[in-house]
């Protein structure tokens, strides 16, 4: 990860935007999930920790009136799509 800390997309279960963090930390104390399992999602390394999945807010930004309409799929495609993955 880069030394600006990144936004962090969190998606329930089910997929869904639910919240943006502003940081690894932050997304940890929202979720009560370990900080380390939250990067490891973050890098497609680990599919799902808990309830949540977990990836990072890259550009093009994923704005606040996305939550509850964005879906984890869709991001992903998205981020394909732009060659951020």
């Amino acid at each position: 990860m880069s030394e600006k800390q990144s936004q962090i997309l969190i998606f329930n279960a089910a997929g869904e935007l639910v919240a943006i963090a502003r940081s690894i930390r932050s997304a940890a104390e929202l979720t009560k999930v370990d900080e380390n399992e939250i990067e490891l999602c973050c890098e497609n390394r680990l599919s799902i920790s808990g309830q949540y999945c977990f990836r990072y807010n890259v550009d093009p930004s994923i704005a606040d009136d996305t939550l509850g309409k964005l879906t984890i799929d869709e991001y992903d495609k998205l981020c394909q799509k732009y060659n951020l993955r």
